[in-house]
């Protein structure tokens, strides 16, 4: 009985490495399949992460671009704004001098009147004495 219980446990002891063994086998086989599988993966997912990068540089690109234009055309813009109000400036000055100097001809003019009717009132009391 004694041997019988030997032999038993030499077979399970036996049957469990074996068990082991061919676990240990699967499990490389399913790693290097996994690795494999990786690699494979990799490829197409490095590939796409590249694409990715580029069409994101690409768009970066082409934004700074958009944005270049688009500050050329406001400073553009600003500048023949800027023109158009300096010579709307320049027109409203000019017509405000010469609004001021149609004023003051006629301040001048009635002064010279009142500065004339003052000489002649001056002069005519004068005679009269």
């Amino acid at each position: 009985m004694k041997l019988s219980v030997k032999i038993l446990f030499v077979a399970v002891a036996f049957a469990a490495i074996s068990c082991t063994e061919t676990g240990k086998e699967n499990a490389e086989a399913a790693a290097n399949n996994t690795g494999a599988a990786a690699e494979k993966t990799g490829d197409p997912v490095e590939l796409e992460a590249s694409n990715a990068a580029d069409a994101t540089g690409a768009a970066v690109n082409k934004a700074a671009a958009n944005t270049e234009v688009a500050a050329e055309k406001a400073g553009a813009a600003i500048d023949k704004a800027v023109d158009k109000a300096g010579r709307k400036l320049d027109a409203a000055a000019e017509k405000v001098a010469a609004k001021t100097k149609a004023a003051a001809d006629k301040v001048n003019a009635k002064l010279d009147k009142v500065a004339a009717d003052a000489k002649a009132d001056v002069d005519k009391e004068n005679r009269e004495e």
